[in-house]
């Protein structure tokens, strides 16, 4: 089955040195719903992770996607 792919502007909220910070970024995924990205799409949440923690930090790791704010289609799947 075929699967669309998307280009997604996302609204993210992580925590860091016990404060909560929200951020908006990109995302290119074939899932559609925020639950969906962070349950089954490791390589964009460990981009993400990377991005915003960085390789070195050691603390708990906690973001989050709180919402898909546009979605554009770019294409569809092999697989």
């Amino acid at each position: 089955m075929k699967r669309d792919i998307y280009y997604l502007e996302i609204a993210i909220s992580y925590k860091k040195a016990k404060s909560i910070i929200k951020n908006q970024t990109w995302a290119v995924s074939k899932y559609e719903t925020p639950q969906e990205i962070m349950k089954y799409d490791t390589k964009t949440m460990s981009r993400l992770n990377d991005f915003y923690y960085g390789s070195k930090y050691k603390s708990a790791k906690q973001l989050f996607i709180t919402k898909i704010l546009s979605k554009k289609k770019v294409g569809s799947s092999v697989v």
